[in-house]
């Protein structure tokens, strides 16, 4: 009896999927979105949502957290230039966290890392999946009233009394008009606007076999 070779021929070996970091400078709202958005691409995309280190947490540290995560990326993976880690910073209404947060900004440069502000806040995002508007508001309650009334009239259903609850798989299939209202909002800098559709977008063209 002739013995059978053990050899196996190895298979192709699967290439690993991208991975795209987010940190988020509050641990409700984005970070729920983002939850919902990775579930909904996992299978092309490696979403990896970090919350804030801290309630209240400053631009400096949540880019510290960012910088933190870009580094480690960089010693466990060998695909670097595959790899994202952006940094979600609201500039709220405050003149002196806006300017704080500008600061931030300028100090990466030269980093792994990338930057996506909302002014004043990431609910501005949430709000362009169902109206296409750049207007200003007092401060983000009034960005989530605003929210909250468009939530109800386009799903006829409450947005809920917590924001981190809300159902945002509502939202999946509405955000590409989302990111194009955003971009028009952020090149003529209205009043409001937000640079998380770049985030989005970067996913999602990743998710379609895009650079």
């Amino acid at each position: 009896m002739q013995n059978r070779s053990r050899f196996v021929r190895p298979g192709p070996t699967r290439k690993p999927l991208p991975i795209v970091v987010v940190v988020c400078d509050d641990s409700r709202t984005a970070v729920a979105y983002f939850t919902e958005l990775k579930r909904e691409v996992k299978h092309r995309v490696t979403v990896m949502v970090v919350k804030p280190p801290c309630h209240g947490a400053t631009a400096d540290s949540v880019i510290a957290v960012a910088k933190a995560q870009a580094e480690e990326l960089d010693r466990e993976r060998d695909d670097a230039d595959s790899n994202t880690v952006w940094a979600l910073i609201d500039l709220e209404s405050e003149p002196e966290r806006q300017d704080s947060a500008a600061k931030a900004k300028s100090r990466i440069s030269g980093t792994d890392v990338q930057i996506a502000h909302s002014k004043p806040c990431f609910e501005i995002w949430t709000l362009a999946h169902f109206v296409d508007t750049g207007a200003a508001f007092k401060d983000c309650k009034a960005v989530l009233a605003a929210v909250k009334s468009e939530w109800q009239k386009r799903l006829g259903s409450d947005f809920g009394k917590q924001k981190a609850q809300a159902d945002y798989s509502k939202l999946m299939p509405l955000r590409a008009d989302a990111v194009e209202c955003c971009k028009q909002h952020r090149r003529r800098n209205d009043p409001s606007w937000t640079e998380v559709h770049l985030v989005v977008e970067s996913i999602d063209t990743l998710c379609a076999g895009g650079p």
